[in-house]
């Protein structure tokens, strides 16, 4: 049976164009011309997803969202915000509000069908997953850091947003380090070098189970269960073993609350298979503007493969004081997308916490070091978790 869309527009042209346009795609369209006509489609025919227009009279598409998204029935059906605006304002709006994706008119009928395929598989793929699960505890939720490339602090993210996510409380947590041949994390614990996940992503994926991976896992002093990569370099072949990464992952959310995966740079052969189990993707940048160029293309590439761009957010890491760096504001408009917190520079605190084994946030909690990946830790923190 085709997957339903709902078109929600004022305008018909609009309505016809873009309704043929997924029609001739083999979905199966309705289509409501005003909110009130929205809601009450949604709530009866109830769609595999919805293209609401933001611009419409009497109800517009920022009220239908609040609608639907605080409807039980309607809640959880995924939706993409179409309008001709393009400020950011509008977008965050969205986002906020629990929007899935957001497009700006006019747009390419080749992006538009790939945002629609992308998050109905992805949909699907969670209904599968939580009526295969149902017996099991419920899942938790997982956090990837990634960077556009080296050098810009992912790990020094990934470990001290997992210690904040954890919390006063000991939330049972996980941090996982998946750039075999490049690994930190370790060093950054104090832990030594161990080869459990090689292991892990030699074995066939279907048969890594919960007990391979309490074996890997190293219980830390914090509290934190750590699984470090390796930094012999000739393992780097690894980043390719996507099923094996993913199968990681999703055993790893049914055994912890917090579950944070270090990436690394770039998106290698194995980080697509981790994506489509993440919840949220936190994007690490520096303020020099190679970085941002490169940060906008890989944003162009993960909004493909995640729920949309709310699901993203942006840490800025400043690690030396330059005289001529990018501010906030000039990053937010280059990027079109916010910053969620940024992290001043510490270099000192840096490096002695790398030279003591210790993460920045255990050297020093009383610090102003902490308060940012608080911030981070409030933005992916799963509301009343």
């Amino acid at each position: 049976m085709p997957e339903k869309i709902l078109i929600v527009d004022d305008d018909l042209d609009t309505l016809r164009l873009v309704g043929l346009l997924l029609q001739r795609k083999g979905y199966q369209i309705t289509a409501a011309d005003n909110g009130i006509q929205a809601l009450e489609k949604a709530r009866e025919e109830h769609p595999d997803l919805i293209l609401l227009d933001v611009m419409m009279p009497e109800m517009d598409g920022i009220e239908v969202l609040k609608r639907l998204r605080s409807n039980s029935d309607t809640a959880n059906i995924p939706i993409i915000m179409f309008t001709a605006k393009s400020q950011v304002e509008d977008k965050v709006t969205g986002f906020e509000l629990g929007a899935d994706d957001y497009l700006t008119k006019p747009t390419h009928p080749a992006e538009l069908t790939a945002r629609v395929r992308t998050l109905l598989a992805r949909s699907a793929g969670k209904k599968a997953n939580r009526s295969e699960q149902a017996p099991r505890r419920d899942r938790g939720n997982v956090i990837c850091v990634i960077g556009a490339r080296g050098g810009l602090g992912v790990t020094t993210v990934a470990a001290n947003l997992s210690l904040a996510l954890q919390g006063s409380d000991g939330k049972p947590t996980a941090v996982v380090e998946l750039v075999p041949g490049t690994g930190s994390l370790g060093l950054m614990f104090g832990l030594k070098e161990t080869d459990d996940l090689i292991a892990l992503l030699r074995k066939d994926a279907s048969s890594i189970t919960e007990s391979d991976l309490r074996n890997a896992l190293v219980r830390h002093v914090s509290g934190l269960s750590v699984l470090p990569a390796t930094y012999q370099a000739s393992d780097a072949r690894y980043r390719s073993s996507g099923e094996q990464m993913a199968a990681i992952v999703d055993q790893l959310a049914y055994m912890f609350e917090q579950v944070v995966i270090d990436l690394g740079s770039g998106l290698a052969p194995g980080s697509e298979k981790v994506l489509e189990k993440t919840d949220s993707v936190i994007v690490v940048i520096d303020p020099v503007m190679a970085t941002i160029t490169q940060t906008k293309a890989l944003l162009e590439e993960l909004r493909m493969k995640v729920l949309g761009l709310g699901a993203i957010k942006i840490v800025l890491v400043n690690r030396v004081k330059l005289e001529e760096q990018l501010s906030p504001r000039e990053i937010q408009n280059q990027l079109g997308h916010s910053v969620t917190a940024a992290i001043a520079p510490m270099p000192d605190l840096a490096y002695r916490a790398l030279g003591q084994g210790v993460p920045i946030t255990l050297l020093s909690p009383d610090g102003k070091i902490v308060e940012p990946f608080r911030t981070i830790a409030a933005s992916v923190a799963v509301p009343g978790a």
